[in-house]
């Protein structure tokens, strides 16, 4: 679903700032979100909303000190649930160089107003202690804390429309072929599904890449799909070599990005082709829909820029890969790969939309699987013994924001890490785990130590990004 959102014309215009991060939108997304994509500059073309008189007045907080603040919470919703702006020629969003400045009060209504509780208090602990504004600071978090009520966004109207997108004419015509590429790994249970679910797409045009890495590798297996397979037996367990190496060796114009251990309908690729043509994007993000972890986002059953790329479900063009590089093998074993490569595309001004139709039912296997080689969460490492968090998480946050911003991510983040991954929306686990990490506060520390020596390293040694061919 699609809804757009802007201001009168007086607080109309919404900032994009070429050269330095977002000014317009409120500082305390830098505490909430300190590594969000759209603090970044994206080059010329994808950029922040631009809005001009879309939304009617009764739908903007006129109750914000200055009328910035209302435009910089009318961006903000639009971007987080829904707006796209299509133009008919590039298919990009407009952009407007202003510079916005947020009072105090305006900073803790706009967080009271869209966070949990917790973040208007850990706002006021982070300002007191780094100095800024400190009166006015307490004052406002009292007048906003006690008397402004958390908003339900799903109740807000914004003449929402649905949209669910019609078959890709262009794609159909050209029958243009999709290469999907596959690694596994002692998964031969779950692929056995997924090769299933793909001999039923409505969607023939495409090949299929399985990179397999098996312990005990079974080519025989691959004998009993209907599917056009090139099968790669790679003997050392790498995901981002399997994965860099399967798109060198191929030469469709489109690439799919699936994990083993998927399950997905029968449309599931020509609903990633729509999303390509409809929006003129170059990549289709779609979303994940896990059995553990973490509860699903309800903004994930709309179409909406992406902030975020799951390389085990998405499809894009070739062309990004010439632009930005192929995937960055210091990852190996680690985490935060997706993320660095869809901020990398981000960065380079590529249109990622996220997809709520192309989506998959992700088991998160128990068995086999190259998560084996890491861990299933960032904060979390496999034993006391090893750095929290994972070395990567510190070498992705340092190489794209800065030291300050992935201090902050630090801070939110260590003292809720103790949560087991199936646990994390848990609020009696997430107790459990801020009173521990108060009671192994040291422990906690030289890990993370450790963590961002490591790090250091990795940034020294540089990136390990090859060029597509």
């Amino acid at each position: 679903m699609v809804f757009f959102i802007a201001s009168q014309t007086k607080i109309c215009t919404i900032i994009f700032n070429r050269h330095n991060n977002f000014s317009n939108l409120f500082a305390s997304l830098k505490f909430t979100k300190p590594l969000w994509y759209f603090h970044l500059d994206c080059g010329d073309d994808v950029i922040w909303p631009y809005s001009n008189n879309i939304i009617p007045p009764q739908n903007l907080d006129l109750n914000y000190e200055s009328t910035q603040s209302t435009a910089s919470e009318a961006s903000y919703i639009a971007l987080i649930y829904g707006h796209i702006h299509v133009s008919p020629d590039k298919g990009y969003l407009s952009k407007e160089i202003v510079n916005y400045k947020h009072s105090p009060y305006d900073e803790f209504r706009f967080l009271r107003k869209f966070f949990n509780p917790f973040w208007s208090v850990g706002y006021l602990i982070y300002r007191l202690v780094t100095l800024k504004s400190i009166f006015k600071s307490v004052i406002a978090f009292i007048k906003t804390f006690f008397f402004i009520k958390r908003v339900n966004i799903k109740d807000i109207s914004f003449g929402r429309t649905e949209l669910r997108l019609e078959n890709p004419i262009k794609f159909l015509e050209n029958k243009t072929k999709v290469r999907i590429i596959i690694p596994t790994y002692n998964r031969y249970n779950v692929l056995y599904n997924l090769l299933k679910d793909l001999e039923r797409q409505n969607y023939s045009e495409f090949y299929i890449t399985i990179i397999d890495q098996s312990e005990k590798f079974n080519k025989d297996f691959y004998k009993n799909f209907n599917l056009r397979i090139d099968l790669v037996r790679q003997e050392i367990p790498r995901l981002w070599k399997a994965r860099n190496n399967a798109i060198k060796n191929t030469n469709e114009k489109v690439i799919a990005l699936l994990d083993d251990d998927s399950r997905i309908n029968n449309d599931w690729l020509i609903k990633h082709l729509n999303c390509l043509e409809y929006f003129n994007s170059e990549i289709s993000a779609g979303v994940s829909l896990s059995k553990l972890g973490a509860k699903i986002p309800f903004n994930y059953k709309f179409y909406r820029i992406s902030d975020q790329i799951d390389t085990g479900n998405v499809v894009l063009s070739r062309r990004i890969f010439k632009i930005s590089g192929l995937f960055d093998e210091q990852f190996e074993g680690m985490r935060m790969g997706d993320a660095e490569f869809g901020l990398r595309a981000y960065r380079n001004g590529i249109t990622s939309i996220s997809n709520p139709e192309a989506f998959r039912i992700h088991l998160k296997s128990k068995q086999g699987g190259l998560r084996k080689f890491g861990s299933w969460d960032a904060f979390r490492p496999t034993s006391f013994l090893k750095p929290r968090p994972i070395p990567s998480v510190l070498y992705y946050a340092r190489k794209n924001f800065d030291n300050y911003s992935t201090l902050v991510y630090l801070l939110i983040n260590l003292p809720l890490s103790l949560s087991k991954y199936s646990k994390k929306t848990d609020p009696i686990f997430t107790f459990i785990s801020f009173l521990l990490f108060l009671f192994i506060f040291p422990i906690i520390l030289l890990q993370t130590f450790n963590s961002w020596k490591i790090s250091s390293s990795i940034l020294s040694e540089g990136d390990k990004i090859p060029n597509e061919k």
